[in-house]
């Protein structure tokens, strides 16, 4: 099995260094004919809220470099390199500073780069429990350690009278990490990725804390403390990564048919400086169809298996090749649970919305479609990679339900409002893009 993966990666990893000559998209002429050339800055403004992180606030400055009319790929790309500088923190105790560099077509060739430097830390990351047992277990009183709760509000009402367990199901995670990853277009459809990713993870229990994030109680052993998983030490996280992706969108940040497809292998071990051992499979299906010119139906499937001596932080992720994805909870999975409320080796999510254009107002060289948004959701948690197929379990899916509303920026920018409900909790996202 080994020797097979390794065969694949290694194909994977020479198809993405073959002299390729794709085709590439063009922008529409009323793009092209406001496209600037040379260099030039802008900045936005980072503001979004969420149940989980509370208020987030922050900016990015960026510096662009669009080239010349004459160059190749000018008038395939929105810019030939992006240069990103960004600080962002909430109320919740997330920050996630960054500098990031994006360099499509790369030397006039269909490769593109994307790397960062990355300062990330959660003061407040969730841990209930890794596997498919946990998972199933309802939300527990950890001052007499029987009692369980269906809701979060009625454990929420427990802790707030027993503010000594206010971190019970709470841990610091601090990630540091670079990232570099390189592109390539096999066709206009077919993408290649591989890269590599390093981060030193610190992990801090609240266990023995007090101060004002806990009211000046001494909080008691956490979650993490009793269950001591592999990784409660943290230490050095490296991989590598490689990937392809089927893309026949017409529009990626506002897609209204086709489909996308992406497989991602991840490997770590300690050729590449890690203190871990382990693999990762991971599957995305995208599919998006438009019966009324108003209305796109969209749905999404995704899938992750871990093999090996994988830490409990990393089970936490689906490892997709367009973007990596925490696990099952919050606005990009389940909207309606705590993030990271599910994790485990194996791991399945299911979302179908429908986005419904009922306005648009334009004016000042601006344009805004105002969109209806309707979700669904679902997601499990299993321990072999083949369970979710030979053993499925639907009744015990995970479902959430809601909706929102979504305004498109001249196209290219979009912002939710939208709620979540599951039979546990409620959560709010205020934020930038769709779910996916």
């Amino acid at each position: 099995m080994k020797k097979c993966l390794v065969v694949c990666l290694a194909f994977v990893m020479a198809l993405a260094f073959l002299p390729l000559g794709a085709q590439a998209a063009k922008l529409s002429e009323d793009t092209l004919a406001k496209k600037k050339e040379g260099w030039y800055p802008t900045g936005l403004p980072l503001v979004n809220f969420s149940s989980d992180d509370g208020f987030g606030y922050g900016a990015r400055v960026y510096m662009y470099y669009n080239g010349s009319k004459e160059d190749p790929y000018f008038d395939s790309t929105p810019y030939f390199m992006q240069l990103y500088a960004q600080y962002y923190a909430t109320t919740n105790g997330v920050s996630y500073h960054e500098l990031n560099l994006d360099m499509p077509y790369l030397a006039g060739s269909t490769f593109r780069i994307k790397s960062a430097l990355v300062l990330n830390r959660d003061r407040n990351a969730n841990y209930f429990g890794r596997g498919a047992d946990a998972a199933q277990q309802k939300i527990l009183n950890p001052l007499d350690g029987t009692t369980t709760y269906s809701n979060y509000s009625d454990y929420q009402d427990f802790i707030d009278d027993h503010k000594e367990y206010m971190k019970f199901y709470k841990y610091d995670i601090n990630k540091p990490k670079g990232y570099f990853y390189l592109f390539s277009n096999v066709t206009e459809e077919l993408k290649l990725m591989i890269g590599a990713e390093f981060k030193k993870i610190g992990i801090h229990s609240w266990a023995g804390e007090s101060g004002k994030e806990v009211d000046h109680v001494l909080q008691q052993p956490t979650a993490l403390d009793l269950d001591n998983p592999l990784g409660r030490d943290g230490g050095w996280t490296n991989y590598a990564r490689a990937g392809i992706g089927y893309d026949t969108r017409d529009f990626e940040p506002d897609p209204k048919k086709g489909y996308y497809l992406d497989y991602c292998f991840e490997v770590s071990n300690g050729a590449l400086g890690s203190e871990y051992d382990f693999t990762k499979h991971n599957v995305q299906a995208m599919y998006f169809l438009s019966p009324l010119n108003s209305l796109t139906f969209a749905f999404r499937a995704g899938y992750t298996t871990a093999a090996n001596d994988i830490p409990f932080y990393e089970q936490d992720w689906f490892g997709f090749a367009l973007e990596r994805r925490q696990g099952l909870g919050g606005n990009r999975t389940l909207l309606g649970y705590k993030k990271g409320r599910f994790a485990g080796k194996t791991m399945t999510v299911g979302n179908a919305e429908a986005r419904w254009q009922f306005g648009e107002l334009t004016g000042a060289g601006q344009r805004f479609g105002f969109k209806l948004i309707g979700l669904a959701a679902a997601g499990n948690v299993f321990d072999e990679a083949g369970d979710p197929f030979t053993d499925p379990r639907f009744d015990e899916y995970f479902t959430t339900f809601g909706g929102g509303l979504a305004i498109a920026w001249n196209l290219n920018t979009i912002v939710h409002f939208l709620y979540g409900v599951s039979k546990e909790d409620t959560g709010i996202s205020i934020d930038f893009n769709y779910t996916f």
